[in-house]
């Protein structure tokens, strides 16, 4: 059965049959599903600066995972704050009456 392969610049698959595989002068293999791809990785641009790869969507996706949980976590330092100046409020008018 034919073997379906990765791109090895964007991560998308390919069909037997189609895309590029350049060989390299010591003999490794990179297969290319387009020639935007093989453009591209010829221009000498890195794909995880390329928001269409799977390399910079997957960067993406922890990049946001992280801002979120530094939200999550700026939120949880607010509320104590807050938390914290009401108990003050608090003692300071009972050591006014």
């Amino acid at each position: 059965m034919p073997r379906t392969r990765e791109c090895d610049y964007c991560g998308a698959d390919i069909e037997p049959g189609t895309g590029t595989m350049f060989v390299h002068k010591d003999g490794a293999t990179t297969h290319f599903c387009s020639s935007k791809c093989e453009n591209n990785a010829d221009l000498g641009r890195e794909a995880r600066n390329l928001e269409w790869t799977d390399t910079a969507r997957g960067d993406a996706g922890e990049d946001e995972a992280e801002a979120e949980e530094v939200e999550a976590d700026a939120d949880e330092a607010e509320a104590e704050a807050e938390a914290a100046a009401d108990e003050a409020d608090e003692e300071a008018e009972e050591a006014e009456a």
